[in-house]
């Protein structure tokens, strides 16, 4: 999964990266259509370790938003609730596309699963899609304007 949460000035993730190009006006994205992933709010994260600490579970935790997804469909969504679908036009790229701009290579699936905050009934985890527009609305309220 990736993290979304700093809003613009410091987050450095795909949402962040997203909405810059949009706000400088490019009227097409390119997107990577072989990964795929869990954009995860930090507000939810955060809530669900204090969930843990207060419950005292201790041990590795995988927290991810619900649902499954690709950076496509996450794209794509993105754009729904801004408004830009008819304006803004998504180009499918395989993910060596950006292999010079991010050396890191990328495992084909950064999707986890919540396993084991399901199994202690402590997922407090949102859906993605409920969890992007929050994000939106928190942290690029007239970011577009």
């Amino acid at each position: 999964g990736w993290m979304m949460g700093a809003g613009p000035k410091k987050d450095k993730k795909f949402i962040q990266k997203l909405m810059k190009q949009l706000k400088e006006g490019k009227k097409e994205l390119f997107i990577v259509d072989d990964k795929d992933g869990t954009p995860t709010y930090t507000h939810d994260f955060a809530k669900n370790v204090k969930a843990l600490i207060q419950n005292e579970y201790w041990g590795l935790y995988n927290m991810v938003c619900g649902g499954q997804t690709s950076r496509l469909e996450v794209a794509n969504e993105l754009l729904k609730m801004l408004k830009l679908s008819d304006t803004v036009k998504i180009t499918t790229v395989k993910s060596d596309y950006f292999k010079e701009i991010y050396f890191a290579e990328r495992p084909l699936c950064e999707r986890l699963v919540n396993r084991k905050l399901e199994l202690r009934k402590v997922n407090l985890m949102q859906d993605w899609r409920v969890a992007l527009k929050q994000y939106l609305d928190k942290y690029y309220q007239g970011y577009l304007n």
